[in-house]
């Protein structure tokens, strides 16, 4: 799996913060609620839960991803915990998280029907998870590809998209 930390992932995040809004809104966690935000990446939805007063945690693969987004949440005075970990192995109990978050992450795991299986697990029996996804052969599917392709190159890393099919529903 590439390594998001490296480059300057700050300015594609700041692009898709819009999307983190949205699915934010929609799952309008509420004062005390416990919010996990899968591939947090920078921090744009978890951030965005914290503002409800939730209690939030965000969880990311690169280290250095989850110090930007720790900056930012520090910055506004927000209490986040980042930690560092995989959607495939989350270490939080059973039943953990009244809502579950991943803006364009969870789909980037390479064994999917495991990640899957994990958030579902870290669920309580009445969660709400909100996660996106894109269309196959649309312009960001092409982009992640090209971008995943030449990121594997220079590190010399391996690992192509998720095989699972995100946008049919019956996946």
């Amino acid at each position: 799996m590439p390594d998001w930390g490296l480059g300057r992932y700050e300015l594609t995040a700041a692009e898709l913060e819009p999307v983190a809004r949205r699915v934010v809104a929609m799952a309008a966690p509420l004062r005390n609620e416990r919010v996990l935000d899968i591939a947090c990446g920078t921090g744009n939805a978890a951030i965005l839960a914290a503002r409800f007063k939730s209690k939030v945690v965000g969880l990311d693969q690169a280290p250095r991803l989850i110090e930007v987004a720790g900056q930012r949440a520090a910055a506004e005075g927000l209490d986040i915990s980042f930690v560092e970990g995989i959607a495939e192995d989350l270490r939080f109990p059973d039943a953990s998280f009244d809502v579950v978050l991943s803006i364009f992450g969870l789909i980037f795991a390479s064994d999917p029907e495991k990640a899957f299986a994990e958030m579902v697990r870290v669920m309580t029996p009445r969660a709400r998870a909100f996660f996106t996804v894109w269309l196959p052969g649309g312009a960001i599917d092409s982009f992640v590809n090209v971008c995943i392709k030449y990121v594997n190159a220079a590190t010399g890393q391996s690992g192509p998209p998720s095989p699972l099919k995100w946008h049919d529903e019956a996946a």
